[in-house]
């Protein structure tokens, strides 16, 4: 009877493990990493201190300038935190818990079509391609966002086989929710829902596009709601909208999460380790091992799908196996295009938002190879080629670290080289033979062959179970200390050039409201120099962090801008600059660069 039930049960059984895996990689000592996002931290805290400040999405408590992305996601760490109390684990956990259950959904959108080992396979990279166990253990959203398109592409399936239009406005309000949490990333899905529905039904065609219309205008109402919503409040009864440019949400959507997402002209606030633009700019060495181990198998399968067509069915104008084939391509490719070529601002844990397509194309090509491989025809053989060329690139990325650290990687080169090469031979001779259809041998070499290749990635999946030391800690306490102990009458614990590290850090050590002058980058211009003696007189703030003008370290970032540049001249010129030993310890870096001004009485 046992037995019985685990043959039943088995996908069931090995799906339970995968997940097991998932967990403990996105969940294992997350306790003990510091925060990884310092900015959206604070922000969590500001709204559990004001919970006023949340539909604005504020990075102060008081409302001074908001973050740079909209709220659905803040406000799920916000929840979080409120239920469990603020802390990393906390914050995190929402991400950490989407990164399992996505995991869950790549398993069902596969298995249906292709079947249990796909599903499975495509569940397991997932869960170990290692960007997306570090963004799943990170403060910031995207995690949340991937969760979200995932649910909206299964319901978009669905959709299609039972030819429903209320599923399909379900799966775009999806998608407008994916929105609002970290805005145009959450578009990556759109082309293929559309495929799914327009091929995937038989529905008359005025029919479909009429449907699809109004899926666009849902798509439309939900996605700009929140939008709509801020920007009609009047700006000075709502906080500045950070990174805009021009104090809306629109413009922030349309510049700083639009434009700069493809064009990007200060290459500063850009990502200098992924490379300059180009074919192989994914086997750069750096993305090459949070993302791409499995990249050639996963192309190679791809091209095998192209060449043995998938069939028509009654299903629609295509079969459900070649809808959610298309759909997963429509996700991936343009993502691959996108990353390799983009002059964009993006860093590489925007790699996590196509890593579930590429999960799914690796699991639905390993079986379709492997079951080309049983056959008569010569095209068996791309089974024996995606192992060998995988393993080999694998194996050559490996000995760039394997030249600085033998003792620790040695033993992983050598199971990649032999276990890819000699799986590639048998599987070769067993072709050869022509008994590559009997029995159980071939199935286990091909099994034991990807396994290998599956090894590498989760291994560096579970380097993110490494503590991450958090900014509070690195930053000594004392700067804190001083100006909880002088600046307890002023509505801003101090104000500082910019809400990233130092801003942010500030507020989840103090849980006091900190004004960020320039925004996130520090280049808002939100203040003139007009404004600063009526801030100070009436208690705003009394304490100011600024770059001084002679440094130059983020010179740009800090004083760059004509207006913000004036501020800090000003504040140069009228306000006491108080002795680094009173509030910083000899060297202490990142405050080093910063030095502290009392504008008490400043006019």
């Amino acid at each position: 009877m046992k037995s019985e039930w685990i043959s039943r049960y088995w996908a069931e059984i090995i799906l339970l493990g995968i997940v097991s895996l998932a967990g403990f990689f996105n969940l294992w000592n997350l306790w003990n990493q510091g925060f990884s996002s310092m900015y959206y931290a604070a922000a969590v805290r500001s709204m559990l201190s004001n919970p006023g400040i949340a539909f604005f999405n504020s990075f102060d408590a008081v409302g001074f300038v908001t973050v740079d992305k909209p709220p659905i996601g803040i406000w799920i760490q916000a929840a979080s935190a409120a239920v469990f109390g603020f802390s990393n684990l906390s914050v995190t956990l929402p991400q950490a818990l989407a990164g399992i259950g996505s995991v869950v959904l790549i398993y069902f959108i596969v298995r249906r079509p292709f079947g249990k080992p796909a599903g499975l396979i495509a569940a397991f990279v997932l869960a170990t391609t290692p960007v997306f166990v570090g963004t799943s253990r990170d403060g910031t959203m995207d995690l949340q966002l991937i969760f979200v398109v995932l649910l909206a592409l299964w319901v978009a399936l669905k959709a299609a086989r039972e030819q429903s239009l209320w599923l399909l406005l379900l799966s775009v309000v999806l998608v407008g929710i994916g929105f609002n949490i970290k805005m145009i990333q959450a578009f990556v899905v759109v082309p293929a829902i559309i495929a799914i529905y327009l091929f995937g039904t038989t529905l008359p065609t005025r029919q479909k596009i009429a449907h699809l219309a109004i899926a666009l205008l849902v798509l439309a109402a939900v996605s700009l709601s929140w939008a709509i919503a801020v920007d009609a409040v009047p700006a000075d009864q709502r906080p500045y909208i950070g990174s805009s440019g021009d104090n809306s949400v629109i413009g922030l959507m349309l510049g700083h999460n639009g434009e700069e997402a493809f064009v990007i002209e200060e290459s500063v606030w850009a990502d200098d380790r992924i490379g300059d633009p180009g074919l192989f700019r994914l086997f750069n060495y750096l993305i090459y091992i949070q993302f791409a181990w499995l990249l050639p198998l996963a192309l190679i399968g791809l091209l095998a799908w192209w060449r043995w067509p998938v069939s028509f069915s009654s299903a629609g104008l295509f079969s459900e196996k070649g809808i959610t084939l298309l759909a997963l391509c429509l996700w991936l490719l343009p993502g691959l295009l996108y990353f390799s070529f983009t002059h964009g601002n993006w860093t590489l844990y925007y790699l996590a938002t196509i890593a579930p397509p590429l999960a799914g194309l690796v699991g639905i090509g390993a079986v379709a190879m492997y079951q080309e491989y049983r056959g008569a025809r010569a095209t068996g053989y791309v089974l024996v080629g995606a192992i060998l060329v995988t393993g080999l690139v694998q194996v050559w990325t490996l000995w760039r670290v394997l030249v600085y650290n033998p003792e620790g990687y040695g033993s992983l080169l050598v199971l990649l080289l032999a276990g890819s090469v000699l799986g590639a031979v048998l599987l070769a001779v067993l072709r050869i033979k022509k008994v590559q259809s009997a029995g159980r041998r071939s199935l286990s070499v091909a099994f034991i062959a990807i396994a290998v290749l599956l090894v590498a990635p989760a291994v560096w999946s579970g380097l993110s179970l490494v503590n991450v030391s958090s900014p509070v800690n690195i930053m000594d306490t004392k700067l804190s200390d001083f100006l909880l102990t002088n600046a307890d009458n002023t509505t801003y614990l101090a104000a500082v050039p910019s809400s990233s590290i130092l801003g942010g850090a500030l507020i989840v050590d103090t849980g006091r409201p900190v004004m960020a002058l320039g925004g996130f980058f520090g280049t808002d211009q939100i203040l003139s120099v007009e404004q600063m003696p009526g801030l100070i007189h009436n208690g705003t703030f009394r304490y100011i962090l600024i770059i001084p003008g002679d440094t130059p370290l983020n010179y740009r970032m800090a004083r760059g801008l004509d207006e913000n540049a004036a501020i800090y001249s000003w504040v140069e010129d009228h306000c006491a600059q108080v002795p680094p030993s009173a509030w910083m310890d000899n060297g202490d870096y990142p405050l080093r660069q910063y030095a502290l001004y009392d504008c008490a009485g400043a006019s």
